[in-house]
């Protein structure tokens, strides 16, 4: 494959990828257009259908992320466009993240502090708080990330169940939800599950369940999640970044910026596996 490469993202170290792509050029998805051969994304800089349209020439993608759901998928594959994403990337750091919201929630780090910043001193404001021995969590989408959550859970003590319809042995959600004290969400964004966890789904959780969402914002339905005030919901990302001002404030949803993927020392990573992965295709590998 011969072209130009097009880095379309500001987060993108420019200088340490033409390490790799000596010729890489700093752009947007926008000034895609004939002669542009790859581009080097990530989900802050989707790539829509008329994207693809516009750049003749395209052969590959490279996506600094896990997930696609920023990428057109369907055009690309019937262009045939390759698009290549970093799947095992930051597999320890989600699952730890969505293990501490489950342990700050569970044993009430975030109601306590939350009390006392407001002035009081109250061990009683934290509600009923359990032990995190005899836990019943349930993981729904049981990937990578999933699965290490489940076996950290476990040495935890927790009681781990499961559901994936593309893995055998797990539960029904409907059933996984009514019966957990916990749920946390690993579900990649998809036609198939945007807006699963609906108001009738959250109503089957029970009082004072932990709903946990490392994955995508759009997997759990937005006005549902507002009204569902018998849960506890930890984020890490939500359906807009930054939030705006309607999930501000509410007492049952606690927020972290998109941080889940992230430990000192590794952030470059998910760039640099992309960047070499269009090097290895420009040079026929």
């Amino acid at each position: 494959m011969r072209g130009r490469v097009l880095i379309c993202d500001t987060e993108f170290p420019i200088a340490t990828a033409r390490e790799i792509l000596p010729e890489a050029e700093a752009g947007s998805v926008a000034d895609a257009g004939p002669g542009i051969a790859a581009l080097l994304v990530s989900p802050e800089s989707p790539v829509g259908a008329a994207d693809i349209a516009r750049a003749s020439d395209l052969r590959l993608i490279a996506t600094a992320s896990v997930g696609t759901d920023h990428i057109a998928m369907d055009a690309a594959r019937a262009r045939g466009i390759a698009v290549v994403n970093v799947p095992d990337y930051c597999v320890e750091e989600v699952s730890d993240h969505a293990l501490a919201m489950i342990v700050a929630l569970r044993r009430g780090l975030i109601a306590g502090d939350r009390s006392v910043q407001a002035g009081a001193w109250d061990w009683t404001a934290v509600g009923a708080i359990g032990l995190l021995a005899g836990t019943r969590l349930g993981v729904v989408g049981y990937g990578r990330i999933g699965r290490r959550l489940a076996a950290c859970a476990e040495a935890l003590g927790m009681e781990v169940r499961y559901h994936d319809p593309f893995v055998a042995g797990g539960m029904e959600l409907d059933h996984l939800l009514a019966w957990a004290d916990a749920v946390s969400l690993h579900s990649p964004l998809t036609e198939e599950t945007r807006g699963m966890i609906d108001e009738r789904r959250l109503g089957l959780m029970r009082p004072g369940a932990i709903l946990v969402n490392t994955a995508r914002g759009a997997v759990v339905d937005r006005e549902a999640l507002k009204a569902a005030t018998h849960v506890q919901a930890a984020f890490d990302n939500v359906w807009e970044r930054p939030p705006a001002a309607d999930l501000l404030g509410l007492p049952h949803l606690t927020m972290t910026p998109y941080v889940a993927w992230y430990s000192a020392g590794r952030e470059l990573e998910p760039y640099l596996r992309a960047a070499r992965a269009v090097a290895e295709a420009l040079s026929g590998r």
